[in-house]
């Protein structure tokens, strides 16, 4: 197993901490370990990088994807893993850019094992078999749906989703059943279907939807 280069990019001390030992044991060596894109960017410019392994989710501003861009300007050959409690990125944004070509998208929860997380650093590196796993959403939703789903998890009233919409509040009301029926969201008497949107949000962004 050939050694690698690995930035990490994670804004969570512990996740970042934890990465960088597993990391450590899968002939990794971390040549930067930071929390924010601006810190990513000065970084890379003394480093030899191999592959980075950036969170989605960096707090407010650039997102880890803005970050991806950025490093592939450096250095074109640069592997990129996005590695996020977000199962989807559109979860996060409802425009989000699309990752540079060849790179790797990974739900934390999917990757149980170091072998597993070696494995996306070969894949994006180009160093294993089989195709690069791509941005394709998990979420099987339309961007409208998820741009609905994150407003409602967000607080906001049918009315007021129906203003920025520029829509009918009947519309709303109608447009968020079909996002229930197609998260499977059966109805319940007893708890706010709003309520129960919300819960489908939170649990399809890794508890990561109050950013």
């Amino acid at each position: 197993m050939r050694r690698v280069k690995v930035m990490l990019v994670e804004d969570n001390d512990f996740t970042r901490s934890t990465v960088a030992a597993s990391l450590r044991e899968e002939a990794c060596d971390v040549v930067a370990s930071v929390a924010t894109s601006k810190e990513a960017m000065l970084a890379v410019e003394g480093l030899d990088v191999d592959c980075a392994i950036i969170d989605l989710h960096l707090g407010s501003g650039p997102t880890g994807i803005d970050v991806a861009h950025g490093l592939r300007q450096h250095d074109a050959s640069i592997g990129i893993v996005i590695l996020t409690s977000f199962s989807d990125p559109r979860l996060l944004s409802s425009s989000p850019r699309p990752l540079p070509p060849r790179s790797v998208y990974a739900v934390k929860d999917d990757v149980r094992t170091t072998a597993q997380l070696r494995d996306l650093i070969d894949r994006a590196c180009g160093d294993a078999d089989g195709p690069v796993i791509g941005i394709a959403g998990r979420v099987a939703l339309t961007d409208l749906q998820v741009e609905l789903l994150r407003m409602v998890a967000d607080g906001l009233t049918n009315s007021e989703i129906a203003k920025r919409r520029v829509v009918s509040e009947r519309s709303v009301e109608t447009a968020l059943a079909r996002v229930a029926k197609a998260l499977e969201i059966q109805p319940d008497a007893g708890e706010n279907p709003r309520v129960l949107l919300a819960q489908a949000y939170y649990a399809l962004a890794g508890g990561a939807g109050g950013r």
